[in-house]
């Protein structure tokens, strides 16, 4: 496909050929699974976040080409098992940007306010996904400071008074014992326990400082 030819999202669809051509030579690309391409798909997700520190476009723009091959990739494993294909995975992104951003269909043309429209993307988002918990859709499996600072900032939009925080959440203590990060997850999966058992106590929210106090055992 020659560059002159080419219009927006073409790249795209050619890089989506290409993984099906990879997939019909049988080679290395078959044998590989969802739990096998994991550790791939974490390192280039760091490698994006060094391209970005290093400001370098063109990094950036390599970098974010191979995290986009992992999304070609597992698209293409779950299609052979009849899952879903890269085009539903499109498909989805496009029906959730609509229905969190109603400013893309009810004619708004001037410039948005950015805290209606993060409150806006809230309610959507709670109202297509019923959660029992403030934490609910957190990837637990993040880097545990990453997992602290998003359990912290759900708990608090929710409503969790600072004062029943745990001190080992507010000071990373690194003792020498190589098992930092083991360490600091264990103290964020507890705290996280315990968040969800005062909110199965206290029932349906939105809670207050109080109610989060009475029902708190952790």
């Amino acid at each position: 496909m020659s560059a002159e030819m080419t219009g927006p999202g073409d790249r795209l669809r050619e890089a989506a050929e290409v993984m099906d051509r990879l997939w019909a030579f049988g080679g290395w690309e078959v044998t590989q699974t969802h739990e096998s391409l994991r550790r791939y798909l974490v390192e280039e997700t760091y490698e994006v976040l060094d391209a970005i520190e290093s400001g370098d476009p063109d990094s950036l723009r390599e970098e974010l080409g191979d995290l986009l091959l992992q999304v070609l990739f597992h698209s293409r494993i779950a299609e052979e098992s009849g899952a879903f294909t890269v085009d539903d995975v499109a498909a989805t992104l496009v029906a959730k940007l609509a229905a969190r951003s109603p400013h893309l269909s009810n004619g708004h043309t001037g410039p948005l306010d950015v805290a209606e429209q993060e409150a806006a993307w809230e309610v959507a988002k709670r109202a297509e996904k019923a959660r029992e918990s403030c934490l609910d859709g957190i990837a637990m499996a993040q880097p545990s400071l990453a997992l602290v600072d998003k359990v912290l900032e759900r708990a608090r939009r929710a409503g969790f008074p600072d004062e029943l925080i745990p001190d080992e959440l507010r000071t990373v203590r690194i003792d020498g014992s190589g098992d930092t990060e083991a360490a600091l997850r264990g103290v964020v999966l507890r705290f996280a326990d315990a968040i969800r058992t005062a909110e199965r106590s206290a029932g349906a929210g939105p809670h207050d400082a109080e109610t989060w106090k009475r029902h708190w055992i952790g």
